[in-house]
């Protein structure tokens, strides 16, 4: 079952979610593709041991070359250099290293034959306490025995672990068949003063210049921690359920700032990485950054462009040339969000695998799966046909070639030898589910299928913990991990992973404590350009996706799309004076609103100005006293009155020196305001004062 069929482009709810697939009974061991770019690499060792053999019998230098190709270092063993066997075997593993780490392909196979040849040159060189032209005759069954030794490790633990994930198909089946999982947590929060401290990290980051990068984690640009690119995309995926979930009544702020992390993408320093890879694993010196490969960067900011656009409405990035990339010597590669989408698309339909490389030669499930986020998102913005034309060979390509018997996918797999094994990047080199959105909006039979694989045992894990929460608090400190870069140890990981999953068996009290507990033991009380939490960049941004995923996450937005506010919505207001955590209407005629000073406060009074007011209509200012999470009870002092114009538009000057929970609601009778407000605001003049 496909997402289009179990999410159509319609206005009506979609269907409750059906049973998930079950796992095949017979696995296959290898997809199709996998199975040929295998071979292809058995054939090509096959071809390389059988002329090994041929030398080796020919005998004299002909038999040192051939023990050098049947095993990298071989030729040492033979001319009696055991040290520069042991430097061989050294170098392979670095060259292993950087074929993973920056796509040297080469690497190995340069290091062997290298190491094949400089063997022979050597033959008569001098020794250490060794006569010079000594040959070894007892290396040749040694390297032979060592190479199959090799193999059938290689093979054998394959085969282990396939037949292991095998024999527990018809465990898990049964228990898919069967189990039921509790509905998650989708409380409707209101913003703590946590929250209002990340927000205004946050948009710091985000709302300096754009070409400054204060407060980033600056490092290598390949892999690791210090990634800019990914502490771009993980803020703008951040912001977006904030937008919707929060301030869906104040877009000012946080468009801007969503706005400026896409354009951050295209700073030369930030995708500079990928002329590097591209050279070195492509052969190819072209800097362009989407034409090929390199979904890690195209699929990821695709997919933030998509939720920019989704949680705003904005639709900058849809004008021509509004994502121009400026190379060093001068040339441009211009885009927009549409040709972006069809460079992604024309990636997936060029690879043979479907799936395509993150760094030349490695396709990643999870890259490849927020490649497809991005391919679906802008289907449901612009009601293009991306996803839809490329869905069922995607998904083939995940269930033939990534699906393990046990139903977790493979992390990796080398587009050039179909190879795949644990990176250490995830714990065994698999997962159950994964992508941003963990396949909830392009595959949600799967996304069920290994949500309730991830979470066996889970629920009563989290009644456990939730037993030990008392009175809203829960007495717990995490130990602190060492982060991906290796800068830092923090616990706002294992907190991060502690709220997802409370909040996935529907433990919301559970997930609430355990934030108060990570804010407790992982505050720093620092600002920007320093960090409000004891993390790097990119584990705080991914905290606050997951600490304001709820009610509506990423995924459910990716569906949705656009949607515009109702109720009155606060439209002007001025950054870094004041700083808006809450601005939402659940009733639609009202506005909750929450204003903080922000970076820059001042003591004198704000303009506030108002849209989508009903016309000619006055509303009470009230300083909100009563109430829980979008409320529109009333209770409180009225502070101003709004007077809106035909157009519907209205303004008020106020204080903000502390924080102000604030409801704009319709007036129930005319005249000035009471409490500590005074006068009244009418069209685009000013109220209240207090």
């Amino acid at each position: 079952m496909t997402v289009s069929e179990l999410h159509p482009p319609t206005d009506h709810a979609d269907p409750p979610p059906p049973r998930p697939p079950l796992l095949p009974e017979q696995p296959r061991r290898m997809g199709p593709v996998t199975r040929f770019l295998v071979l292809r690499t058995v054939v090509v060792v096959a071809v390389v041991q059988v002329v090994s053999v041929v030398l080796t019998v020919a005998g004299g230098r002909w038999r040192t070359l051939g023990l050098g190709l049947a095993l990298p270092g071989g030729g040492f063993l033979h001319t009696a250099a055991p040290v520069a066997f042991v430097l061989t075997w050294v170098a392979v593993t670095v060259a292993l290293v950087f074929w993973w780490g920056m796509s040297v392909h080469w690497g190995i196979p340069l290091v062997w034959l290298a190491s094949a040849l400089v063997a022979v040159a050597w033959a008569d060189g001098p020794r250490f306490l060794i006569d010079r032209g000594t040959t070894w005759e007892w290396a040749i069954p040694v390297v032979y025995v060592l190479a199959a030794a090799a193999i059938g490790a290689l093979v054998f633990t394959f085969e282990s672990r396939f037949r292991g994930k095998r024999a527990r198909i018809g465990e898990l089946n049964e228990y898919l068949t069967t189990a039921s999982l509790p509905e998650p947590a989708r409380p409707l929060r209101d913003p703590d003063d946590t929250d209002a401290e990340l927000l205004r990290w946050a948009y710091e980051m985000a709302l300096q210049p754009v070409d400054e990068f204060r407060g980033f984690e600056w490092g290598e640009q390949y892999h690791g921690g210090t990634v800019v690119r990914y502490q771009l995309n993980y803020l703008g995926w951040a912001l977006a359920p904030y937008a919707v979930n929060y301030v869906p009544n104040a877009p000012r702020q946080i468009e801007l700032a969503m706005r400026n992390l896409v354009h951050k993408q295209t700073d030369l320093r930030v995708w500079r990485y990928w002329r590097t890879l591209n050279l070195i694993g492509n052969l190819d010196a072209n800097p362009d950054p989407l034409v090929r490969d390199n979904i890690m960067f195209s699929g990821f900011t695709g997919d933030q462009i998509n939720l920019y656009e989704a949680a705003t409405g904005s639709t900058v990035f849809d004008e021509p040339g509004s994502l121009t990339f400026v190379w060093e010597d001068g040339r441009t590669f211009a885009y927009d969000h549409h040709s972006w989408t069809e460079a992604v698309r024309a990636n997936f339909e060029s690879s043979r695998l479907v799936f395509f490389p993150c760094e030349p030669g490695w396709a990643f499930a999870a890259c490849n799966t927020i490649g497809a986020q991005a391919l679906l998102g802008h289907d449901r913005l612009h009601g293009t046909t991306h996803w839809a034309d490329i869905e069922q060979r995607w998904r083939t390509t995940l269930e033939q070639e990534y699906l393990l018997p046990d139903g977790n996918y493979a992390n990796i797999r080398s587009t050039h030898t179909g190879l795949s094994w644990d990176t250490g990047e995830t714990p065994g080199g698999e997962y159950f589910t994964t992508g941003s959105h963990g396949f909830a909006d392009v595959a949600p039979d799967l996304a069920l299928r290994g949500r309730m694989l991830q979470l066996r045992g889970a629920p009563q894990k989290m009644a456990g913990l939730a037993a030990m929460v008392r009175d809203g608090q829960l007495t717990l400190e995490l130990p602190e991990e060492w982060e991906r870069n290796r800068a830092r140890r923090s616990a706002v990981p294992g907190w991060t992973k502690l709220v997802a999953g409370a909040r996935m068996v529907g433990q919301g009290e559970l997930a609430e404590a355990a934030l108060r507990a990570c804010d407790r033991q992982c505050a720093t009380g620092r600002t920007w350009p320093e960090r409000p939490m004891s993390a790097g960049v990119a584990n705080l941004a991914l905290h606050l996706l997951v600490r304001w995923s709820t009610p509506v996450d990423n995924a459910t937005l990716n569906l949705r799309g656009w949607v515009p506010p109702v109720g009155p919505v606060l439209h002007e207001v001025p950054w870094p004076k004041v700083l808006v955590t809450l601005a939402r209407s659940l009733d639609g005629t009202s506005l909750d609103l929450e204003l903080r000073p922000g970076p820059a406060p001042t003591e004198a009074p704000v303009r506030l100005g108002f849209t989508a007011l009903r016309a000619g209509a006055a509303y009470d200012v009230v300083e909100h006293t009563g109430g829980q999470a979008g409320s529109t009870d009333s209770r409180g002092d009225v502070v101003g009155r709004l007077q809106a114009d035909d157009a519907g538009t209205a303004s008020i000057d106020l204080r903000v020196t502390r924080r102000r929970r604030l409801l704009v609601t319709p007036a129930t009778h005319t005249g000035t305001g009471t409490g500590t407000g005074t006068g009244t605001g009418t069209g685009a003049g000013t109220g209240a004062q207090p």
